[in-house]
């Protein structure tokens, strides 16, 4: 079945050095995936028909759920701070009633549970020779990522809450930035130098563009 993904550069125009322990020096190579034909797919799906091979199941649980692992914190800081300056940062209940919120109930509703259903799935598939090593450092990379939206998140969004100063607030997701980012993107690295190859091989289709 031909199922074609888009990878779009969406952060970088050049492949961007990085230091990343021990000076290590790795290239950042993070590119955003998605089915062209995404709709088309899930109406099959609940049809019972058109089902993914399970290369094309790997390829979607690995690499297009790796769309969600971001390049950096400080985006998602400044416009939760921005919605909550101007009143409009909210959520959608249980109930669907749209309700104003702090920082920290944001952070918990849209970011905190972020990766669960993402490393259930990865745990549900069937590991097999050929793919051992990508599941296990993809799991190994989602877990990872995970961890930082349940744990240094919230810590964040707390201060923000608190009415903590910018440049306070500033220095902390800077300082995750430095600690973590470095890790994640040799985490993503290393996904992704299998991830491709293996989808090669087994005929997953995609498109590579470079976004100016």
């Amino acid at each position: 079945m031909k199922i074609e993904m888009e990878l779009n550069e969406i952060t970088r125009t050049h492949d961007l050095m990085c230091q990343v322990g021990h000076n290590r020096q790795i290239i950042w190579k993070r590119n955003f995936i998605f089915f062209l034909t995404g709709l088309f797919f899930l109406v099959l799906g609940s049809c019972g028909i058109g089902e993914k091979s399970y290369p094309e199941q790997v390829f979607e649980r690995v690499a297009l759920n790796g769309n969600k692992i971001p390049n950096g914190f400080k985006r998602h800081f400044n416009e939760i701070r921005a919605q909550l300056k101007a009143g409009s940062l909210t959520i959608v209940t249980q109930k669907n009633e749209v309700k104003k919120v702090g920082a920290v109930a944001y952070v918990e509703n849209h970011y905190v549970r972020m990766f669960d259903a993402d490393i259930k799935s990865l745990k549900e598939l069937e590991s097999k020779a050929e793919t051992a090593q990508i599941l296990t450092l993809a799991l190994d990379m989602f877990t990872y990522v995970d961890q930082i939206y349940k744990v240094d998140f919230p810590r964040i969004a707390k201060m923000i809450d608190e009415g903590k100063p910018d440049v306070e607030i500033d220095a902390a997701i800077a300082e995750l930035d430095s600690n973590k980012g470095g890790i994640i993107d040799e985490k993503f690295n290393a996904v992704h130098d299998l991830i491709i190859p293996y989808a090669d091989k087994h005929g997953v289709e995609y498109k590579m563009l470079n976004m100016p």
